[in-house]
């Protein structure tokens, strides 16, 4: 039995949002009923003092009066009619939707506010807590609230990330208290942890290098003992997953475990998340039989 009269409600609601609509060329966008009054008045004044000051004559002059006043009490009151359909309040919850930023309940760790720089690799932890929230089925227990806390705060202050990453340590043990470590959630623990560390640690940790590849003075491949007391050229291809920094590239030489030289050579700056290949010429003493990389922060 009630299905008309819903139909019935929606059509007139319907009708009047297309009325209301169709008249925002007379009110503006954003209308407000104290403006519109407003304005009303304000027009009302002008032509008033025009008719009266002006150089009509009476009896004209209060014809016309009359008539600017009639026009004022109509608009006065189709205001008085917009403002109980709702009119002039329609348009405040839709701003308000568009200000406000929704929130992400099923992605805590998401910032509502910008991030102005991208986390490193050691430091981007998305994944793991995505997973982390899945083995708990979207619902993270309480023991990961400081540590999203502290994470979104990584995520947008990208100045004080060293200090921030220290209370992300501390705030993970509480994490670690209620996880099985025979779980695949704790091995989501781990990397997080093995992340963190690694952040703290020592900035020359935040490279990663491959052995060097060797090519001999003709520029054939070969391996480092077979290029005996020439000068070659070395390949190495380093992947920083820490912040971008300036570095050098250290080929040091050994003779079983005796150093027997090295040469540095300067690299420049790494973007985070960066790849990159140096190719360098190097000596290659006429004992060497094993070679090894070393990434050091080009200032110490």
């Amino acid at each position: 039995m009630s299905s008309p009269e819903s139909s019935s409600d929606s059509t007139t609601s319907t009708a009047e949002a297309g009325f209301l609509s169709g008249i925002e060329f007379l009110t503006g966008e954003d209308p407000n009923l104290g403006s519109f009054l407003l304005t009303i008045g304000g027009v009302t004044c002008v032509f008033i003092a025009l008719f009266q000051l002006g150089p009509v004559e009476p009896p004209v002059s209060h014809l016309l009066t009359a008539g600017v006043l009639i026009i004022t009490v109509v608009s006065a009151g189709f205001a008085a009619l917009l403002d109980s359909l709702g009119y002039f309040d329609a348009t405040v919850p839709e701003q308000s939707a568009e200000t406000s930023r929704p929130t992400d309940t099923k992605r805590p760790w998401v910032p509502a506010e910008p991030v102005s720089a991208s986390l490193p690799p050691m430091l981007n932890f998305d994944q793991e807590l995505q997973a982390l929230s899945e083995q708990y089925d979207g619902d993270l227990p309480e023991q990961f609230d400081p540590f999203i806390t502290e994470y979104k705060r990584l995520k947008t202050n990208p100045s004080n990330r060293s200090t921030i990453a220290s209370d992300l340590r501390a705030d993970l043990n509480p994490i670690g208290t209620i996880l099985d470590e025979d779980s695949q959630a704790y091995n989501h623990y781990e990397r997080i942890s093995e992340g963190l560390f690694r952040y703290i640690g020592d900035t020359a940790e935040h490279f990663t290098a491959t052995d060097p590849t060797f090519y001999n003075s003709t520029n054939t491949k070969q391996a480092v003992a077979d290029i005996n007391d020439e000068l070659g050229r070395a390949e190495v291809t380093i992947d920083n997953d820490g912040e971008a920094i300036d570095i050098d590239l250290v080929v040091e030489f050994y003779d079983g475990e005796t150093l027997l030289s090295s040469r540095s050579c300067p690299v420049g700056t790494i973007a985070s998340g960066q790849k990159k290949t140096v190719d360098t010429d190097v000596f290659i003493p006429a004992a060497a039989d094993s070679a090894t990389t070393v990434i050091k922060p080009a200032d110490g």
